[in-house]
């Protein structure tokens, strides 16, 4: 996708309220973790039997969400403590977003936990 937004500004969300991307209208992830520049996502997996979940990062700075660049983007997102630990890495320069398989930010609406 490789996609290019632009920043974009923070909209007020706490961890555990939900939230909807246009992509995946039916699909809500529930906030887990904020920094000053990104909130990390996360819904279960579909079809999944184990409880495995999918996670994205919001990143508004460049207006653009998707999974941190690693191979596989397999990353522990099981506690909101790894959570937390990402966003850290992310804000400290250590990760990025994957450029592959970034999205445009496309909230479409937020609800409460």
């Amino acid at each position: 996708m490789n996609a290019k937004g632009s920043p974009t500004t923070p909209i007020p969300l706490d961890p555990g309220a939900r939230i909807r991307f246009g992509i995946e209208p039916r699909r809500p992830y529930t906030v887990r973790a904020l920094s000053e520049h990104f909130i990390l996502c996360t819904r279960h997996r579909d079809f999944a039997t184990t409880g495995e979940l999918v996670y994205t990062v919001i990143d508004w700075r460049n207006g653009i969400r998707g999974p941190i660049e690693v191979i596989g983007q397999s990353v522990d997102v099981s506690t909101d403590e790894r959570c937390r630990d990402l966003l850290h890495d992310l804000e400290a320069g250590r990760w990025e977003i994957s450029h592959r398989n970034r999205v445009q930010l496309d909230i479409l609406d937020r609800g409460e936990s």
